[in-house]
């Protein structure tokens, strides 16, 4: 036995049931580990299924998250930070959410949080007890995570996009009370920030141009062979100037400015989304999870990220604007009584924030082997950025030169 199904069974599960979390009246009888349906070393964290199991024949399936053991990928990929942030959002921002709104709960939109005992001081109680999160294990309620492995069609779009409209819709309902809005806000101050360090974003102060002026320079020589570039200079020198202002440029994507700034998902993905299928298979409904990168700013930064990252180009040109509609019909169902804010105005000055993400996870997706965790986790920050922009080859600087196209066309630059 390891020692985290040690811990799970012998140590956690039996205090946490004592503690009433699976209900007053249950009793711990065991846990069984799902061998099956483990993923270990993942990118930044481990996951392990199973299932506790009670005296009165009752069982709950459950999902675990635990740091990475390695904890240099922990501390380099601010792992520390991150789980801190899950505990809050799960623990204290969703019932706030959930509370300022007559309409179907928010907590609907995610796994039912089961507890946590992550801290922002990173150090284990004891040799055997590790920080974990404890999430319902959705699979055996039919949700799964997309077939697709990067781009989505239609269907699975426009339903993440009207769950993200309601998600995101929950925000406006909480500061549009006086009283409520200052707890929100309130709340909202413990999330601690995940992508900075040492002052720069991704620890390096060229990152962003280092890793993202190929989609540029690519767009510039296709439309070179056009004969035309398709975009004002204006448009060209503004990109350029976002990409040479590196982590300045992304501190003031992420500022929040009011009156549009909402809870955001931060990492609003294909990889972080599961859905669940009629007998046809078309998707009926989807829940969002993993918000380590959740923070309080303009609703364009889950916007940008998901539709550049997760749609084809073709798709964009033919979608884009059912996908907004989309969105806000979901903001109007979850908060009836707001004035829909002009989502296209609102990504003019932050669509490049989903560009910027996707200069970096794009060709690593596309790439046709996967990131090697330990060979980055030994690298300099140097030697990762020259692994990011080698990835992906031709088909990820196409890629990324249609992310700057449709910006352009789009008049979001």
């Amino acid at each position: 036995m390891s020692n985290r199904e040690s811990f799970l069974r012998t140590k956690l599960f039996p205090k946490i049931v004592a503690d009433g979390v699976f209900g007053v009246d249950a009793e711990y009888s065991g846990f069984e580990l799902d061998t099956d349906s483990v993923v270990g070393d993942g990118f930044s964290s481990d996951i392990l299924f199973g299932k506790v199991l009670m005296t009165n024949g009752q069982s709950h399936p459950v999902v675990m998250k635990f740091k990475h053991k390695n904890a240099k990928v922990a501390s380099e990929t601010n792992m520390h930070e991150k789980f801190y942030n899950e505990y809050v959002f799960y623990d204290q921002l969703l019932p706030e959410l959930s509370r300022n709104t007559s309409s179907t709960s928010i907590t609907d939109m995610f796994p039912k949080f089961w507890y946590s005992n992550a801290s922002l001081d990173d150090r284990q109680k004891s040799e055997d007890e590790e920080q974990v999160i404890v999430l319902e294990n959705m699979y055996p309620k039919g949700y799964q995570v997309p077939k697709e492995r990067i781009f989505l069609d239609k269907d699975h779009v426009r339903l993440a996009m009207r769950k993200l409209g309601a998600f995101h819709g929950y925000s406006y309902a909480s500061k549009s009370n006086s009283t409520r809005r200052q707890l929100f806000l309130q709340l909202l101050g413990q999330l601690v920030e995940t992508e900075w360090f040492f002052g720069y974003w991704y620890r390096c102060p060229t990152f962003l141009s280092s890793t993202a002026y190929r989609g540029i320079e690519t767009y510039v020589t296709e439309e070179s062979r056009r004969g035309d570039y398709g975009a004002s200079t204006d448009q060209l020198e503004n990109i350029c100037a976002l990409l040479d202002g590196n982590s300045e440029t992304m501190k003031t994507m992420v500022t929040p400015k009011e009156p549009f700034a909402v809870l955001c998902h931060g990492d609003f993905c294909r990889n972080n989304l599961l859905y669940k299928y009629d007998a046809t298979g078309r998707p009926i409904d989807v829940l969002m999870f993993d918000v380590a990168q959740a923070r309080y700013s303009s609703p364009a930064i889950d916007i940008s990220f998901f539709l550049y990252l997760n749609t084809t180009e073709e798709d964009r040109q033919k979608y884009w604007d059912s996908y907004m509609a989309a969105y806000l019909d979901g903001m109007a169902e979850a908060f009836p009584e707001l004035n829909l804010p002009d989502i296209e105005q609102e990504m003019q000055p932050y669509a490049f924030y989903g560009y910027a993400h996707c200069a970096f996870f794009l060709p690593g997706l596309v790439n046709p082997t996967p990131p090697d965790v330990a060979k980055l986790s030994q690298a300099t920050i140097e030697e990762c950025i020259e692994m990011i922009v080698e990835s992906g080859g031709a088909k990820a600087d196409y890629l990324l030169a249609a992310i700057i196209r449709h910006m352009i066309q789009r008049k979001y630059v």
